[in-house]
């Protein structure tokens, strides 16, 4: 019972990898299929940007140029980094003319935001601390909570050093909880915050339940759609699940990909993944498309981080396919070889061959012939055992209407012989009447047709079916034939002399002729034919 329940738990776990490895497959397929169509999203996005240029103009003359900036460092904010500082500062300097001081704080963590993100880290900490957080409410505070959430975070990713580590994690987890408290519970702001609350207690199972609700509620946010799938790759990582891990890796991937953003960190984890597996020339594809949007997007931490994995990639890349064209090179010499050596072979076997070409051909002419002659001696030999199955049969049914017609002979006899003596000449003309001549023929005709019908009981359906519907005959029953079948009945035996074939019918040779044309041509084959198929009955 052990031993099946163990084989059992080793089936299912086998049977997950399995699917898991095909889920991965498809999602790195599936990112694949989207990375060809870079160019098309990025369209899309810069189109969306030129948009908003343009309309700047009419913005300022609506006295809507704050909100039009922000639009502009919205869409640069994850794309370009100079972009978006440019735009958070302009956004900054509007705020200030204006003395509109909620838009300052706004754009004093729109330029934190693009600080944190260009990994400058000390200037973003100075810039936070120039507001007073006690005079924030709603979204403000919630996006001042955020930024120095994410602050504290990068810090201790760049540090990563003890005790600094955890006293910059422990910064970064007071500022999570703050946020928590200020956005409306079970919203998707609320469930990410749990989520990563849980993955820095190392709750990861239940983590991915928060994610999933994020999931759930984030709809078409494609930044939060990435961010969130990425945490859950990284929950999986710590989960020792590597092919859950690229699975949803790849998903962020997708996602940034699609809203085009150059900020990035899945494509670069997931080539390291990769990598692992190796799977060379995908993962250096990955890893340089990363390095590609951070050089883009101007990140200085992620590009600390790329180029700790990309020679080492590239280096294992180059180790295979130096690999591949050495072992090209020895499989082209070998092949060479074998070629020259076919080459002789076939030289040498294309003489000797030459002469077993014309003694094959003698022996295959002989064969045909032999052939030949053993396909004549079947035909033969099947037309003799029919002969003798017919000469049999008929023999045996001769000697029985022999028998019967000496019988009825010896009664004629008798019968004469009585009348003569008694002087009863009137009565012979009686006795010898001319009806039972035909009665006798008529006996013969039915003797004939059964005798040949059990030799061929296929006759009757077979001789139908040479002719169409309107012009098929029947017998009177399954035991005789008709005149004319009987005509053909006996060509079936080999009997085809007109003469002879009149005599026993009691017909005159025209008649036969005449019957034997009409029925040709009354039939749906050709006249030629009709007898050669009657003899294959």
């Amino acid at each position: 019972m052990n031993v099946r329940l163990s084989y059992l738990i080793l089936l299912l776990l086998f049977t997950c990898q399995s699917v898991s490895a095909a889920d991965t497959k498809t999602w790195l397929d599936k990112l694949d299929k989207s990375l060809d169509r870079r160019e098309h999203f990025n369209r899309i996005h810069v189109d969306r940007i030129e948009h908003l240029r343009q309309n700047m103009d009419k913005a300022r003359q609506n006295g809507r140029e704050y909100e039009q900036l922000y639009a502009l460092f919205n869409e640069y904010k994850a794309y370009c980094y100079d972009s978006a500082r440019y735009y958070a500062s302009a956004c900054l300097e509007n705020a200030t003319a204006s003395g509109n001081e909620q838009q300052i704080v706004k754009a004093k963590n729109a330029i934190a935001f693009s600080l944190i993100s260009a990994g400058i880290l000390s200037e973003a900490h100075d810039l936070l601390s120039t507001i007073n957080s006690t005079r924030l409410e709603g979204a403000l505070l919630k996006d001042y909570y955020e930024q120095n959430c994410n602050l504290w975070r990068s810090m201790a990713d760049y540090v990563r050093e003890e005790p600094y580590y955890t006293k910059y994690i422990s910064q970064s987890n007071a500022y999570l909880d703050s946020m928590k408290q200020v956005v409306p519970e079970n919203s998707v702001e609320w469930w990410a915050c749990t989520g990563s609350h849980q993955m820095r207690d190392h709750q990861y199972h239940e983590a991915l339940a928060s994610f999933e609700h994020v999931l759930q509620l984030c709809d078409s946010d494609l930044h939060q759609r990435a961010k969130t799938t990425a945490e859950m790759a990284w929950a999986y990582i710590y989960l020792d699940d590597e092919d859950k891990a690229m699975s949803f890796f790849a998903q962020s991937a997708i996602a940034d990909n699609e809203a085009d953003t150059r900020e990035i960190t899945a494509l670069y984890h997931l080539s390291r993944l990769i990598y692992k597996q190796g799977d060379y020339d995908r993962a250096s594809r990955y890893v340089h498309q990363a390095l590609e949007d951070i050089n883009f997007y101007g990140t200085r931490l992620r590009k600390v981080e790329i180029n700790d994995i990309l020679p080492i990639i590239e280096q294992d890349r180059y180790v295979a396919l130096e690999s591949q064209r050495n072992w090209l090179f020895a499989a082209t010499g070998m092949a060479v070889a074998m070629l020259l050596g076919i080459l002789a072979s076939y030289w040498f076997i294309h003489k000797k061959n030459r002469k077993l070409t014309e003694a094959r051909e003698t022996i295959h002419q002989q064969l045909d012939e032999l052939q030949a002659k053993n396909e004549q001696l079947s035909s033969v030999i099947h037309q003799l055992k029919e002969a003798n199955k017919i000469k049999n049969e008929y023999i045996g049914r001769s000697f029985y209407t022999n028998a019967e017609f000496i019988a009825k002979l010896e009664k004629v006899y008798l019968a004469l012989d009585r009348k003569i003596v008694a002087c009863q000449y009137d009565d012979l003309r009686t006795t010898l009447k001319q009806s039972a001549l035909n009665a006798e023929r008529e006996n013969m005709f039915e003797s004939f047709d059964q005798t040949f019908l059990k030799l061929f009981p296929h006759f009757v359906k077979k001789y139908n079916e040479l002719f169409e519907e309107k012009d098929r005959k029947e017998p009177a029953d399954d035991q005789s034939l008709t005149s004319e079948m009987r005509i053909f009945a006996l060509i079936r035996l080999g009997i085809t002399d007109s003469d002879r074939i009149a005599n026993f019918l009691d017909y005159s040779v025209h008649t036969v002729n005449t019957y034997k044309t009409r029925i040709k041509n009354r039939s749906k084959v050709d006249n030629d034919q009709f007898e050669q198929l009657i003899m294959e009955i």
